[in-house]
């Protein structure tokens, strides 16, 4: 597949081919843009793991995935668990009915599978995964990020940097891999009600999550630290004046804050300890953390301050809840009420582990990186320190004398550049042929019920570009996933560095935003993205949050200019673009 697409200059024709057999997906709910060279090297050996020990718990089908870049662009596909060997690559797409059901009867592996699924059901097995990871697996893998967290990179030899590279790296992989072994845990309750409740009610998607807000308390736990921030700056007049001195740019400011009184310094390096290096601005060791964002984290505590705090509003919740539940057949509702308590004890685990599973080590890794970028920069070996985020981790070693070839600077300057000129064009959504999906009633009644559970909830991090609806010239339409109207000015994001004009009650127009975005949502009145589903990362914080939020418009960072006045209404699902900029 080729395409003919303007980058730089001149337009170029483009190949967009499958990384390999089968059927890929772009990955843009997680990666919207062209991935830098450690990334991907990164996430293909994570995926290159034979098996997900989480899926194969939850008898699901897949058993883990592949993941491969075009241009730039993260591409995946799911590996089924018994699945007949393709291309001599192995265990890679559906068999056929026959074959699946000779293979549940005799292959050990999709036996094994079929009985756990079952066993999952009946046992309510995410309860107890909940309970693992509050009482061992959160507290081990915190206890390893903050060990790392106090090193300063910049300050160790060259042995001991290259030594806390490979460190903050297997922090990142232990950290990626449990986020994608406790998907299940969080995926299948939520999934199982929703696909349920959705057949019983004929309610939308969005209508039935509106129903599980204040449920994910895990994305509101930037808050509560920053929270105790802002009550030590509200009992001092000499914080409160420092805030408020727009003569000073936002890290003097910050540092006078430390300086205001012991409080304010203690509650300050607390909210940046567990939060100051977690990445914000996205996934990829390209983007920003907060500690390098003191616009923002100064604008938030401007925001909580001025009692620009968003709220929860629970009686809505409940009525809708209520509502909700009337529509259900009366014979069903006994069942409706159990599924829907699971699904509110599981709603909240995956915004609760993804900040410090993924993007507190990601961050550890960034600051690490650049660390090393600086050094090279000043022995001439790379050109500027953000360079080093193209090499892979044994060009690194290399360039810092081990073993191997390092690649010269022109190279990695290369690399930069053309990861650049990638981010200005528009992936295919899918590579390759897609397999046929098993015909209903072919798989086991407990383990085709896991993968409706579990495909009902995937399916929905990205909205169906075939099923947007047509726009006009003032009137953007998406997915309203978080209720309420809000008018204000559009800050339009399209790189890290644009978030330094993004000011408390601005309305934030993003290709997309993740779960990193929590600590800056005090900031926020709106929220706008290109891509995203209902229950994308973007959809559930800002239900949180109680910000209104458009999501999946599909060109909103292309079509509403920078400064413009917008109405927002995430009831509907419609954007309106009232005035251009500086009107």
């Amino acid at each position: 597949m080729t395409v003919t697409q303007q980058i730089t200059g001149p337009t170029t024709t483009l190949p967009w081919e499958a990384p390999g057999p089968g059927f890929w997906r772009l990955d843009d709910s997680h990666f919207p843009k062209a991935a830098t060279g450690y990334f991907i090297e990164a996430l293909t050996e994570i995926a290159s793991i034979e098996t997900f020990q989480g899926f194969r718990d939850y008898g699901l089908l897949v058993a883990g995935y592949e993941a491969g870049a075009v241009n730039g662009y993260v591409y995946v596909r799911l590996r089924f668990a018994g699945a007949p060997a393709k291309s001599g690559r192995g265990g890679r797409g559906t068999p056929p009915p026959f074959l699946l059901r000779l293979l549940f009867a005799l292959h050990p592996e999709l036996r094994y599978r079929k009985k756990r699924a079952a066993l999952a059901f009946a046992t309510k097995q995410w309860r107890q995964d909940q309970a693992r990871w509050q009482q061992e697996l959160e507290p081990r893998l915190r206890a390893r990020l903050q060990a790392l967290q106090p090193v300063d990179p910049t300050g160790l030899d060259d042995a001991a940097l290259r030594q806390h590279m490979h460190a903050t790296r297997r922090a990142f992989f232990e950290g990626y891999q449990l986020h994608v072994n406790l998907l299940p845990v969080a995926v299948l309750p939520v999934g199982d009600w929703l696909w349920h409740t959705c057949a019983w009610t004929g309610a939308t998607l969005a209508k039935a999550l509106q129903v599980l807000r204040g449920r994910a308390q895990g994305a509101m736990a930037p808050l509560m630290l920053l929270d105790r921030l802002v009550e030590a700056v509200h009992s001092e007049p000499v914080a409160l004046a420092i805030l408020h001195d727009r003569r000073t740019n936002a890290t003097d400011r910050l540092e006078r804050l430390r300086e205001a009184s012991p409080a304010v310094a203690a509650r300050l390096s607390d909210y940046l300890h567990d939060y100051g290096d977690r990445l914000v601005t996205g996934m990829d060791v390209c983007e920003l953390t907060l500690r390098e964002l003191p616009h923002v984290l100064l604008g938030s505590i401007i925001a909580r301050v001025e009692g620009q705090a968003t709220h929860q509003e629970k009686a809505t919740a409940e009525e809708s809840a209520a509502q909700l539940r009337h529509r259900v057949p009366e014979a069903r509702r006994a069942e409706y009420d159990a599924l829907f308590e699971e699904a509110c004890f599981a709603f909240g685990l995956r915004e609760a582990n993804v900040g410090l599973a993924m993007y507190w080590p990601v961050g550890l890794v960034r600051r690490a990186l650049l660390a090393a970028g600086s050094r090279l920069v000043a022995r001439g070996l790379i050109e500027q320190p953000e360079h080093v985020l193209e090499a892979t981790q044994a060009e690194t070693d290399a360039l810092f004398g081990g073993p191997g070839t390092a690649p010269p600077a022109a190279e990695l300057a290369r690399r930069a550049a053309a990861r650049r000129a990638f981010n200005q064009v528009t992936p295919p959504d899918t590579l390759g042929e897609p397999d046929a999906p098993p015909p209903d009633g072919v798989l086991p009644p407990a383990l085709e019920r896991a993968m409706q559970a579990f495909m009902s909830y995937m399916m929905n991090l990205d909205a169906d570009p075939a099923k947007r609806a047509q726009a006009t010239e003032k009137r953007l339409l998406g997915l309203g996933v978080s209720q309420g109207t809000y008018t204000g000015r559009a800050r339009v994001v399209h790189d890290p560095a644009d978030y330094e004009k993004v000011e408390a009650g601005d309305i934030l127009v993003a290709p997309f935003t993740s779960s990193g975005y929590n600590v800056l949502l005090p900031l926020l009145g709106a929220i706008v993205t290109d891509r995203g589903g209902v229950l994308c990362h973007t959809a559930i914080v800002a239900r949180e949050f109680g910000i209104p939020a458009v999501v999946g418009t599909g060109d909103a960072t292309a079509r509403i200019p920078d400064g413009a006045r917008l109405l927002v209404d995430g009831t509907q699902g419609v954007v309106e673009i009232q005035a251009g900029a500086g009107q």
